[in-house]
């Protein structure tokens, strides 16, 4: 008996996170960044996390990082990965110091180790585009 297709469901942006994924849909990387002490705010939120400040702003990040930490699901965490071969979920550092939780694309996973350079590629959906990663090289 087969698994049944199951779509994943949509990303609904928000007004704040929305120049995010506008970004993503232009394979841009926007952060923000805060006016008043400096520090880099991800997720896109309305105040700084470091300082409080409501004055934040959009800037580009080159999406180059390393690969701070992963682990290999080798069952489907969710029902649409089903029939897929194993998930990475990773955590990257951007030169920016700041960390994402993302996928990393690999067709070989035992080969990913801790510290190794990854780059951004960009997953065109119908609805929204995603930022994963894969090893750099």
């Amino acid at each position: 008996m087969s698994t049944p297709h199951v779509e994943a469901p949509s990303v609904l942006p928000t007004p704040i996170s929305q120049p995010y994924w506008d970004g993503l849909a232009a394979e841009r990387l926007m952060m923000q960044r805060c006016d008043a002490c400096g520090s880099w705010v991800f997720y896109p939120r309305i105040r700084c996390t470091t300082c409080l400040s409501g004055r934040l702003s959009w800037h580009e990040v080159e999406p180059l990082g390393a690969l701070y930490a992963f682990s290999v699901a080798h069952h489907p965490t969710a029902p649409w990965y089903a029939g897929q071969p194993p998930l990475v979920i990773g955590v990257v550092e951007l030169g920016n110091g700041v960390r994402l939780t993302t996928n990393i694309v690999s067709d070989e996973p035992g080969r990913l180790s801790v510290g190794m350079p990854v780059k951004g590629v960009y997953e065109h959906r119908s609805d929204v585009t995603l930022l994963k990663f894969r090893p750099a090289g």
